[in-house]
């Protein structure tokens, strides 16, 4: 064997042992901050736990962890991250605009929010205790917020081009209609006594948001069917969009 195949192979050694040990870590860390979650889920309000009992709920060592995690707060924020990610994969499935009307787009999405608000409380109290990167300047789910408004102007920025439509009557909708979910779900699952359930909110902000939606179309000259097939909806205003061309 040559000098050069000799390196190139002993390259290809240490590249494939560099992977199989970074998949070994992201394998650690997953555990970790499945752990962390599950406790959480299991732990009263406002409590803090231990990185000992994180680490033995993952079946590590307590050094285990701080070698994958630069110190506590490091962990809490890679737990609001993976949070975040977590819920962020839930929120764009509800979002596909392939299937449903935008009343069912809608209602679906905001039904997700309030399920897991509802259902998650005490993931949802610590994604608000900080960022999901250390020295970030906002909390998890302010930056959810962001990183759905954002989606959501893709959608709306994708679905314009493809009939035609200058979208800037929208700009300002996505955050709006976001932080109103948002705000409003967080003060209904405060209240102790609600006199609407969740059925009734959603369905409320389902309305609401559309109202919006709906506002910013026709002061762009498009008329929408809420209750119609998206998909069909926006074939239907293509091909107008196409014959105008």
């Amino acid at each position: 064997m040559s000098i050069t195949a000799k390196r190139s192979e002993e390259s290809r050694s240490a590249s494939g042992h560099e992977a199989r040990w970074e998949q070994h870590n992201l394998e650690r860390q997953t555990r970790i901050l499945e752990a962390a979650v599950a406790m959480l889920e299991e732990s009263p309000a406002g409590a803090e736990i231990p990185v000992q009992q994180i680490a033995t709920r993952a079946g590590l060592a307590k050094s285990v962890v701080y070698r994958q995690f630069d110190g506590r707060e490091d962990l809490d924020c890679r737990v609001r991250a993976y949070l975040v990610d977590e819920f962020s994969r839930t929120l764009d499935a509800q979002l596909d605009i392939s299937t449903g009307s935008v009343e069912e787009i809608l209602v679906r999405t905001i039904r997700a929010v309030a399920d897991w608000m509802t259902d998650h409380p005490r993931l949802n109290e610590f994604a608000r205790t900080g960022p999901i990167a250390v020295g970030a300047d906002i909390d998890a789910v302010s930056g959810l917020k962001v990183r759905m408004s954002d989606r959501a102007r893709e959608l709306i920025s994708s679905i314009a081009t493809l009939i035609d439509v200058d979208d800037s009557a929208f700009d300002a909708v996505p955050f709006a209609v976001v932080t109103m979910v948002e705000g409003t779900l967080t003060q209904w699952v405060g209240d102790p006594e609600p006199t609407r359930d969740r059925s009734e909110i959603v369905a409320d902000l389902a309305r609401l948001a559309w109202f919006v939606l709906d506002g910013a179309a026709r002061s762009a000259g498009v008329t929408v069917d809420p209750t119609a097939e998206l998909s069909a909806v926006i074939a239907q205003l293509s091909g107008q969009a196409a014959c105008r061309a």
